[in-house]
C-alpha cells in the first residue's frame, strides 16, 4: 500500500487521485467541502496556513488533512491555545461518493453535496447543503444549519441553534439551551428530541398525519396552533392528528421548553 504525504507551509493546491474518504482535523480557520459530479480526482486548495505546516497524507484511499501531534504537543494543547500554529483555511472539491469526516475546534465548516458525512466542532459554525445518506453533526456553541438533506440525521448541540430541513427519515436531536427547528419536505420523519430549555419546532407538510409524545418537568405543547392540555402536573402530552399519507412521529423529552408542531 503506497503512501503519499505533504507538509504545506504556504498556500498551495494539490490534485490527488484514488480518494474514497476525506478526513480533516483543524484547530482554527475554515473548511469548505463541495462535490463535483464530473470530477474523478480530489482537489485540495490550501488558502491560508498558520505557523505550523499543514500535514496531508494519502494512504489506502483516505486523504487526511490536518495536524498530527506528539505527546508533548497534545499536552500543551490542553493548557493553551494553538490557534496561531494549527490554523488553516482549506477547500476540498471531491468526486461523488467520497465520505467526509471533519473535526475542528474553532474553524467554521461548510459542506455541500456529500453522502455519508460526519461534522464536529466546538465553537465553529456548521452548514451543510444538499447532503444525502447518514449525517452526523455535533457542536458545543456554534450554530448548526443543514439544508435540503435527504436521509437520516443525528445532531448534538449545547447552546447553538440547530436547524434541519429536507426529505428527512430518522432524526435524533439533542440540545441543552439551543433551539431545535426541523422542517420535513415531502417526508414523514421519525423525530426524537431531547432538550433542557431549548424550544423544539417541527414543521410538516399540510395534512401529514402526526403522532406527538412529549414528557417534561414544565413547558408547553402546541399542535397546529392549539395549546395541548397536559395529562399530569408535569408536562405529559400524547396527541395524534389525522391526515393523509405516512405518519410522522415526534417524541420529545424536555426539562422546561415549548414543543411546537405545525402542518402547513
Amino acid at each position: 500500500m503506497s503512501t503519499e504525504s505533504w507538509a504545506i507551509a504556504a498556500p498551495q493546491t494539490l490534485d490527488v487521485g484514488g480518494v474514497s474518504a476525506v478526513s480533516v482535523r483543524l484547530q482554527g480557520g475554515r473548511v469548505d467541502v463541495v462535490v463535483d459530479a464530473t470530477a474523478t480526482r480530489t482537489t485540495l486548495e490550501v488558502l491560508e496556513v498558520g505557523k505550523k505546516p499543514l500535514q496531508v497524507v494519502h494512504e489506502g484511499g483516505r486523504l487526511r488533512v490536518g495536524y498530527e501531534r506528539s505527546k508533548v504537543e497534545a499536552f500543551v494543547a490542553r493548557v493553551r491555545a494553538l490557534g496561531d500554529f494549527e490554523h488553516a483555511v482549506v477547500r476540498l472539491t471531491v468526486p461523488q461518493g467520497v465520505s467526509v469526516d471533519i473535526g475542528t475546534t474553532e474553524a467554521d465548516i461548510d459542506v455541500a453535496g456529500t453522502a455519508g458525512t460526519v461534522v464536529k466542532t466546538v465553537t465553529g459554525a456548521i452548514r451543510t447543503t444538499d447532503t444525502t445518506g447518514s449525517l452526523y453533526v455535533r457542536s458545543v456553541s456554534g450554530d448548526v444549519a443543514s439544508a435540503t438533506h435527504t436521509g437520516d440525521v443525528s445532531a448534538q448541540v449545547v447552546s447553538g441553534a440547530l436547524a434541519l430541513d429536507g426529505t428527512l427519515g430518522r432524526v435524533s436531536a439533542s440540545t441543552v439551551s439551543g433551539a431545535v427547528a426541523v422542517t420535513a419536505t415531502g417526508s414523514a420523519p421519525m423525530v426524537t428530541a431531547k432538550t433542557v430549555s431549548g424550544d423544539v419546532a417541527l414543521r410538516l407538510g399540510a395534512g401529514t398525519p402526526v403522532s406527538v409524545k412529549v414528557r417534561g418537568a414544565a413547558g408547553q405543547v402546541v399542535l397546529d396552533g392549539e395549546v395541548q392540555a397536559s395529562a399530569a402536573r408535569t408536562l405529559s402530552v400524547d396527541r395524534s392528528a389525522a391526515g393523509d399519507g405516512s405518519i410522522a412521529y415526534l417524541t420529545a423529552n424536555v426539562t422546561s421548553a415549548r414543543v411546537i408542531v405545525s402542518r402547513d
